[in-house]
């Protein structure tokens, strides 16, 4: 390899002042700034997806014209859309335990939708008490195991449910209260 020439100015031997001005350039270029734009383009399609998914509940509840959509996208990839899931919509408007017999209760209780859309019904658990608060029995029904199953409830809607139970616990006496808790699983 012949020795550079007299004068010859080699990469490592250019001006900071040069070196920036070549950085700056390259940006400048057109298809630099057309792969930035579509890589942006993308990444902000991308993010947009993301939360149309993960809103999802949401967006079907406010529209539901797009339930096709999203089914649509669901098929393949094995998930299922359903009503709204909102652990708030959902209240307990009033409760009564009372005693039938000396083992046979009777639970009343009438559920109410909150909103103004529909939403999935929840489950439903009853926890026996004593005295101290501690639980003696539990007892969990889902939405299809209710005296009137339904999937779903409706905007503004009361639903009332009466179940039969029977409690022969040794300890049976000690029962002074109980909770009721909605949740979705």
């Amino acid at each position: 390899m012949p020795p550079p020439a007299a004068g010859a100015i080699h990469a490592g031997d250019e001006p900071a002042f040069v070196r920036a001005a070549r950085r700056r350039a390259r940006w400048r270029h057109p298809w630099v700034r057309w792969t930035l734009a579509a890589a942006a383009l993308l990444l902000a399609g991308l993010l947009a997806a993301q939360l149309a998914w993960l809103g999802r509940d949401a967006l079907l509840a406010r529209w539901p014209g797009l339930q096709p959509a999203y089914a649509w996208v669901c098929a393949p990839l094995g998930c299922t859309v359903g009503p709204r899931r909102d652990p708030q919509a959902v209240v307990v408007e009033g409760s009564v335990l009372l005693r039938r017999a000396p083992d046979r209760y009777s639970f009343h209780l009438v559920l109410r939708n909150q909103t103004e859309v529909e939403v999935a019904a929840p489950a439903l658990e009853l926890t026996l008490v004593d005295a101290e608060e501690q639980a003696m029995v539990r007892r969990v029904w889902m939405p299809h195991e209710w005296p009137q199953p339904t999937p779903t409830l409706g905007p503004g809607a009361e639903w009332p449910l009466q179940f039969e139970l029977a409690f022969d616990h040794p300890q049976a006496s000690r029962m002074s209260g109980y909770r009721v808790v909605l949740f979705f699983p």
